[in-house]
């Protein structure tokens, strides 16, 4: 098949994995803020994969197709995947601002390095990787501190089955663009294409699925400070993303 068929596929996926948080935001009021977010993340990566099955935002480049719609997929869909970890995690704004940041240079980096010629797209390249090393510092140690070791165990499940996943599946996308015809050319256009979606399907639908299935561990988190027996009487909380002032 065609990479536009498999672009099909992840738009159909994508699509039907936006009605997990749509069916759960109807039933659980409390929890659309958080369902928003979900739902933000797989709908605008199914209105991506349709643009890139329409050919719209592809661009060649030293004879390699560039999917632009990808990349502004990634770029608005992964700092709400981070969004809902520091929701549930609740850090500081300043440690939230800085992943969302170094996120944006991960992707940003990527485009350029898709878009210009060696050597310079390996330079690129590297950067992407050193400001990835600094997104999985911020998962890995940033926003688990700010969670705590005395966490409800609903909610510190819930956390670290989703930051596992994302850690896992994100760390395998570098490997591909450095193996698909952005790097050195050993995966076809059709095979870039299948690995990508399923990445992109288990990192996407497959946490929000995930994040679905552990709808009542959010349940302490979404409840008002008030109702919270740990929340002290001022504590600084902003609503959404759900992190703390200082």
């Amino acid at each position: 098949m065609t990479p536009e068929t498999w672009f099909w596929v992840g738009a159909v996926g994508m699509a039907l994995g936006t009605l997990f948080p749509i069916r759960d935001a109807i039933r659980n009021p409390s929890h659309r803020r958080f369902d928003a977010v979900l739902a933000g993340v797989t709908g605008i990566a199914a209105v991506a994969y349709a643009l890139m099955a329409l050919g719209v935002g592809s661009l060649v480049v030293d004879g390699v197709t560039v999917q632009l719609a990808r990349y502004a997929d990634w770029l608005a869909t992964t700092p709400l995947l981070v969004l809902y970890l520091a929701m549930l995690s609740r850090p500081s704004r300043r440690a939230y601002v800085a992943l969302v940041a170094v996120d944006v240079v991960v992707i940003a980096a990527g485009v350029g390095a898709a878009l210009v010629p060696a050597p310079e797209k390996w330079a690129f390249y590297a950067v992407g990787c050193v400001a990835y090393a600094g997104l999985l510092y911020g998962l890995l140690y940033t926003l688990p501190a700010a969670l705590g070791g005395d966490a409800d165990p609903r909610v510190d499940a819930t956390f670290t089955t989703l930051r596992n996943l994302t850690v896992v599946l994100w760390t395998l996308y570098p490997v591909v663009w450095v193996l698909a015809p952005t790097g050195v050319g050993v995966l076809q256009p059709e095979m870039e294409a299948i690995v990508v979606v399923y990445l992109d399907f288990i990192s996407k639908v497959g946490f929000v699925a995930f994040a679905v299935l552990g709808a009542d561990a959010i349940d302490r988190v979404a409840a008002p400070a008030s109702e919270r027996s740990d929340a002290p009487a001022s504590s600084g909380t902003v609503e959404a993303p759900a992190v703390d002032d200082d």
